[in-house]
């Protein structure tokens, strides 16, 4: 009896789960750059309202803003996923404090916009809540 190899099966499965993964990265990536590209499209519309209003100076900051999200935008889709990823590495090699920093950022200000959505409603409920404990003639 011949024993079995069972390391080629699942380095089949792990190269097939490796490819699924970048593929949904990658569409994940053209979607956001397709986004930071309207993104610069609706700033860069924002400073003919400007202009109109005789801000010249800051239309031309927005400007610049619109021009180097596009760029951004245009360098990332150009990219592969392979590619952002070692970048992402490198960054977090030479830089940790940053790299943590720019992982870091977006998750709290998530939180914090989360929180202060929850907060809204939160408040209405507390309030509805010792209406009912005071027969409603008392507000927190």
């Amino acid at each position: 009896m011949e024993p079995r190899n069972t390391t080629g099966g699942s380095a089949g499965l792990m190269d097939r789960v490796k490819e699924s993964a970048a593929s949904q990265l990658g569409t994940q990536k053209d979607r956001a750059t397709d986004g930071l590209g309207s993104v610069a499209q609706a700033v860069r519309q924002s400073t003919q309202q400007l202009r109109d209003q005789h801000h010249e100076t800051i239309a031309q900051y927005v400007e610049q803003a619109a021009d180097q999200l596009e760029r951004f935008a245009t360098r990332l889709k150009e990219r592969n996923i392979g590619d952002l990823a070692r970048e992402a590495q490198d960054l977090a090699r030479r830089r940790p404090g940053l790299f943590i920093g720019s992982a870091f950022a977006p998750g709290l200000l998530g939180a914090r916009f989360l929180k202060s959505s929850n907060d809204n409603g939160q408040s209405r409920s507390v309030h509805t809540i010792g209406s009912a404990y005071t027969g409603g003639g008392a507000r927190l």
